[in-house]
Formats: structure tokens, C-alpha cells, sequence
């Protein structure tokens, strides 16, 4: 896809999203931005700013002293009560990349809170590795706050100019987070095919231990360098997403669709 001017050392994109029932998400376990959600909840193989919260990995696309930040909002079912903020950032190194994320999701006595620091780098020009560390708070009127702790790790692969392959493990280990009630693990594998400048599809299949096997497509198109549009959709659930991108400065887009 095309590189879009960078403002010096920042890029900052704005995420305003409303959204129908989100049947594919949990609170804040798991999470997407909003052009991944557009994408139908893909982006494994996104890079930088991109793969905030897809995949670690993409932290090693990061040039150095580049820094990128993202925020986000997503009012599910139209209700304002069920609003799902987050926000995050990342920043280039000569020795890798870095992310930091949060996100808040709840109603009144009920509120889950998010926290995550990821690290990726290239290994070579074609391979990219990254792991990713996450703390969850849970508060809920009347009983004692829990906090809890897990990982992720992730790797990317570009076989060739237009196809890409790539990994993404979170949560190998079993976390609890109260009796009889655990962390969602999960594992998705996917690729990405850029036939043009202009498109992009990714396909990707994920499992976890909350939905079974589902397969997720997303297609970007950019009618002119400014414009995206994005579609997606997720078997199992049945889900169909929209969303567009407009740049409307170099290197800040607003994002807005629904899902």
C-alpha cells in the first residue's frame, strides 16, 4: 500500500466508531482497532501503528525515532453505556520496535481495564518477531478488584512483494481470572495478498477458547491515495463490516465505519 507522508517523528490517527453488536469480541479480550475491525477483525500481518493490536511482530517495521499514536472509541450497540475506549502508541528504535496500549470497557459497577507493552524486531528484510506483555484489571461493585497478567508472541514473514504470511499466539499459558474463569487464549494464522498499490485482502483464520474455527476476510481499496475503504467479513458469527479511512493531513487519518 502507499507510503503517506509523515509528519516529523509522529503520525497520529483518530478512531471514531459505532458500532452494531460485536459478537466478536469480550469486553476488552480481545481487541481491535477500528481499521482491523473494518478489515473484519484481521491484520496479523499489518506493520507499525497498524499492528497495535494484532501482532507484535509488526513492531519491527518501525524505522527509527518513528513514533506513531492511535485513539480509539466504539459504542457497542448504540448504547452509550457500552462505549469501548483505547488509545496507544509506538515508537522506533535502532534495535526494534515498541507499542504501548490501553483500553476500558464497562458499565456502571462493572469495568474492565487493559493495559499492554510489546516489542518487535526484523530479524532480516523478510522476517519479523515480536512478543507482547498485558495486565487486566476487573472491578465490579461489591467485590475485591483482580488484576492479571499474560503474554503474546508473534511473527511475520513476506514471501514476496504482494504476499505475506504471519503468526500470532496470545496467551499460551492458562490464566485464571476468577474460579472457573480464564483468559481467552487464542491462535490466528493469516496471509495478506496486495495485488495493486490499490488493494490489499487478508485472510485469516482464528481459534480461541470462547468461539470455534472462524475464518476472517478483509479488503482495503484505494480509489485515490487519500480514500480507503474497507470490508470484511466473519463466518461463524455471521458478521459483515464497513468502514473508510481519509487522510486529511500527511500522516493523520480519521477512521470512522460500523460492524
Amino acid at each position: 500500500m502507499p507510503n503517506y507522508p509523515i509528519l516529523p517523528l509522529l503520525t497520529f490517527l483518530f478512531v471514531a466508531l459505532l458500532c452494531a453488536p460485536a459478537t466478536a469480541q469480550d469486553g476488552v479480550l480481545p481487541t481491535v482497532d477500528a481499521r482491523g475491525r473494518h478489515l473484519g477483525g484481521t491484520g496479523l500481518t499489518a506493520e507499525g501503528l497498524n499492528a497495535l493490536w494484532t501482532n507484535p511482530a509488526g513492531y519491527g517495521s518501525l524505522a527509527e525515532a518513528e513514533v506513531g499514536a492511535t485513539a480509539g472509541a466504539e459504542q457497542r450497540w448504540g448504547l452509550s453505556q457500552l462505549r469501548h475506549v483505547n488509545a496507544g502508541g509506538v515508537y522506533g528504535t535502532a534495535y526494534g520496535g515498541l507499542g504501548i496500549q490501553v483500553a476500558s470497557f464497562g458499565v456502571e459497577g462493572y469495568r474492565e481495564t487493559r493495559l499492554g507493552l510489546g516489542y518487535g524486531r526484523r530479524l532480516s528484510e523478510r522476517l519479523n518477531v515480536g512478543a507482547g506483555f498485558y495486565g487486566f484489571t476487573t472491578s465490579a461493585t461489591g467485590y475485591a478488584s483482580a488484576f492479571d497478567v499474560t503474554l503474546s508472541v508473534g511473527a511475520q514473514l513476506i514471501l514476496s512483494d504482494h504476499l505475506s504470511v504471519a503468526a500470532h499466539l496470545f496467551s499460551p499459558f492458562r490464566v485464571a481470572r476468577a474460579e472457573d474463569e480464564y483468559v481467552a487464549q487464542s491462535l490466528g494464522l493469516g496471509l495478506a495478498y496486495t495485488p495493486t498499490k490499490q488493494l490489499r485482502i487478508n485472510v485469516e483464520a482464528h481459534q480461541d477458547t470462547e468461539y470455534p474455527l472462524r475464518l476472517r476476510v478483509g479488503l482495503e481499496y484505494l480509489p485515490v491515495e487519500a480514500v480507503s475503504i474497507r470490508v470484511g467479513v466473519v463466518t461463524a458469527a455471521s458478521e459483515l463490516t464497513f468502514g473508510f479511512g481519509y487522510v486529511v493531513l500527511p500522516g493523520v487519518e480519521v477512521v470512522g465505519g460500523t460492524a
